[in-house]
């Protein structure tokens, strides 16, 4: 509000209003502008500071306490000294009563709740203005008027009942127009409430559509799993009966090998049988090797370098003619096998020799899946899908594909199983179980699309070598120790020891056995006091009571720099993740070979002195 309406006098208005937020605010804003404020908390109040000093203008609540704001009009418009002090009420004016009862009370102007400030000074400048004029009229004649059944005698002034009428036609004109912006507001937040909804609609459909794709990657993160436990139950399985199997072949494997070596005078038949003999062990061996590809971790002895997969290929594809193409032509089945191999094939980093027999199987699968003859092909590629911009692309595939009997969804879910077949007597269901182990190892993916009658596609994922090995594979020169070595065996199998001391003996070396972990740590400790120490400790891994672990610890807390070489049924890897590896020199697999224990002791024990 401009300055120029303020009074030059400051005017005393009083307030009744029985809500102290309101009192406050109302008093705030007319002080603001100048005016003396008086508030009371209802009518009786109001007209009693009323009439202790005459105020310039009543501003009243209609519903107070004790006395409401139509009855404190009255009051004031009937005393003779406060009769000509206009009286404002405050109101939501929504019923036509409002202003009949307005009228009879004598009431000068109403203002409509909720108002603002501006609206308010301009209110009261009104009344003010018009108070003066009124004195100077003459009295009004009474009159009585009929309004909802009901009669209501006025004796209001012809300008205060203007002024009254007045005020109710700009609080309708108000009310109307606050109703206009609702009406505009709520079409408004009807529209957007419709766009809300379509959206959520949307958002709804695309959330429910996630929610399939996660249950369904869910699902098939369920059958991963229980696939691998699977595995992993059968691999544990699977590997003690290879540690059995390991050490029972173990006698016969050494007793074999040193016939062959050193016995010259051996009939041509005699040696022809003892060389069929050691063909035999080692297929067992390959066998016991290829049940612990069930689940079995990468190791951290395997050996990685780039492997150039076109050249491997080529090479399985010679080694296995005989069972794709001789065979079968003898029983008069043609089997046509077809290379696609890509140019400029990127290296995989990965051991040849497990990819090589993957392939193997792979390859052996695809005949046996052909009964009656038809077409394998052996494909490699680099996807382009791979490749993100101008970079290279990062998988290489290796893919075997037949035009078989295929394999129908139980089959295909199942055929990862070891010593699952549907070969029958003819297979053992250990092929692909051991491709998925080289799989798991290498870190590659293993797919498999596959109907019935329309033939199966196996397909190995590999990640490319982040960079190209330029050094070639050294195979190492195998040495002699080139003096007699005092030698512990530690074993609980009595065959087993009693073959490696002959087969050690006739190497030329002193050897003494111990028949389990205990008597192993006590003959160590004896040599020791006696002062003829042993050059290097062979010792078994499982053996009861006192196993080779607790054999290796108390070597190293005597001796830390006495060489250890540890034999086991279980392979390279026997341990589980949460067994503590037994810190020695050398790990051998069983059956051992002669080769590998002299290349051993060899390596070991050079550059050390005679005791």
């Amino acid at each position: 509000m401009n300055t120029d309406t303020i009074p030059d006098t400051a005017l005393q208005i009083l307030i009744a209003e029985d809500s102290a937020t309101q009192a406050q605010r109302l008093q705030h804003i007319l002080e603001q502008h100048g005016y003396r404020v008086t508030a009371a908390a209802n009518g009786r109040l109001a007209l009693e500071a009323a009439q202790r000093s005459k105020p310039a203008l009543v501003i009243s609540d209609v519903v107070m306490p004790e006395m409401n704001g139509y009855e404190l009009c009255s009051r004031v418009k009937a005393d003779a000294r406060l009769s000509h002090v206009p009286v404002v009420l405050v109101t939501t004016l929504s019923d036509p009563h409002d202003v009949i009862r307005g009228l009879e009370c004598g009431a000068d102007n109403f203002i409509l709740k909720p108002y603002d400030g501006d609206q308010l000074l301009r209110r009261i400048q009104f009344v003010l203005v018009n108070s003066q004029m009124r004195r100077s009229e003459q009295p009004g004649m009474g009159l009585e008027i009929v309004f909802g059944g009901q009669k209501h005698f006025i004796t209001a002034d012809r300008l205060q009942i203007l002024n009254l009428l007045l005020s109710t036609y700009e609080a309708a004109m108000q009310r109307n127009a606050e109703l206009s912006s609702t009406r505009d507001t709520l079409r408004q937040t009807n529209l957007d409430l419709r766009q809300l909804t379509l959206d959520l609609e949307d958002r709804v459909l695309m959330r429910t559509r996630e929610l399939e794709l996660s249950n369904e990657a869910l699902r098939q993160a369920q059958q991963a799993l229980i696939q691998q436990e699977r595995l992993r139950a059968l691999g544990q399985m699977a590997s003690g009966i290879a540690h059995d199997i390991n050490n029972a072949i173990s006698p016969i494997a050494l007793y074999t090998e040193s016939m062959l070596e050193r016995e010259t005078n051996l009939s041509s038949e005699a040696r022809d049988r003892l060389v069929t003999i050691q063909r035999a062990i080692d297929d067992v061996a390959q066998t016991v090797a290829r049940m612990r590809e069930f689940y079995r971790p990468r190791e951290p002895e395997l050996e990685l370098a780039d492997v150039e997969l076109n050249r491997l290929v080529q090479q399985i594809i010679e080694l296995t003619r005989a069972r794709w193409s001789d065979q079968p032509q003898r029983r008069g089945i043609m089997i046509e096998l077809r290379l696609g191999l890509a140019p400029d094939l990127l290296d995989v980093r990965g051991a040849d020799n497990e990819i090589r027999d993957a392939l193997t199987n792979l390859i052996f699968n695809a005949v046996d899946a052909m009964p009656e003859g038809g077409v394998i092909e052996v494909r490699t590629s680099m996807p382009t899908v791979a490749a993100q911009g101008s970079a290279p692309p990062r998988h290489v595939w290796l893919e075997v594909s037949d035009t078989g009997v295929g394999m129908d969804e139980e089959t295909r879910r199942r055929c990862l199983e070891p010593f699952f077949t549907t070969k029958g007597e003819r297979g053992t269901g250990l092929g692909l179980a051991m491709v998925y182990g080289m799989a798991q190892r290498h870190g590659c993916a293993l797919e498999i699309d596959s109907k019935p009658g329309a033939g199966t596609t196996i397909r190995l994922v590999f990640p490319v070598s982040s960079a190209a090995s330029s050094s070639t594979d050294r195979v190492p020169v195998l040495q002699m120790p080139t003096r007699s070595l005092r030698i512990l065996v530690v074993d609980d199998d009595s065959v087993l020891n009693e073959s490696l001391r002959n087969a050690l003996q006739q190497e030329g070396h002193h050897v003494t056995v111990a028949g389990g972990g205990q008597a192993g740590i006590d003959a160590f400790r004896s040599a020791r006091q006696m002062h003829e120490p042993f050059d290097i400790v062979i010792t078994d891994l499982g053996m009861p009571n006192v196993d080779g672990r607790q054999v290796v610890d108390s070597v190293r807390a005597t001796t830390p720099d006495t060489p250890i070489i540890m034999l086991t049924g279980w392979g390279q890897q026997p341990l589980s993740d949460s067994e503590r590896t037994p810190q020695v020199d050398r790990l051998l697999s069983k059956p051992p070979r002669l080769q590998e224990l002299r290349t051993a002791l060899a390596e070991l024990t050079a550059g050390r002195g005679a005791p």
